[in-house]
């Protein structure tokens, strides 16, 4: 991806270790349901990422016309009005170079295909957990 920094330490929590970021990384949660926002915003800054979250396709267009930046960005698939992959789309066709995380709830092969092919770097069912965030904090670093 092109991200500079240095090395994370540690091991994930669901060893019962810490693991944290040497280097400040950004994040943005898009996701319309509240719940679910809230506690993806909490694992990521649990792990020291500082996060922003948003609850539209729509605002997250907003902030990247307006200037932001973000080494990762997760995506809800099911957004209303603009999608989660026509979302992804737009930002990408804005020239975003950071790393997309499509995330829904039902898994379906179709919905994968769409997000990648918008420009989604993966494509995963919720809930955002330990083992997926450590390996991406980890891949981000490098």
């Amino acid at each position: 991806m092109g991200m500079s920094g240095g090395s994370a330490e540690g091991n994930d929590k669901s060893e019962g270790q810490s693991f944290s970021c040497k280097n400040k990384l950004t994040a943005l949660v898009v996701d319309n349901g509240g719940v679910c926002r809230v506690i993806q915003t909490a694992l990521l800054r649990s792990y020291g990422v500082e996060t922003e979250a948003v609850e539209t396709g729509e605002a997250e267009v907003e902030l990247i016309a307006s200037g932001a930046t973000f080494n990762l960005i997760i995506i809800e698939m099911l957004l209303p009005v603009l999608n989660g992959p026509e979302t992804a789309r737009q930002i990408r066709t804005m020239g975003a170079q950071s790393m997309i995380l499509g995330i829904t709830a039902f898994f379906d092969e179709r919905d994968q295909q769409e997000f990648l092919a918008a420009g989604a770097d993966e494509f995963i069912e919720k809930p955002l957990s330990p083992e997926v965030v450590i390996p991406i904090i980890r891949e981000l670093h490098n």
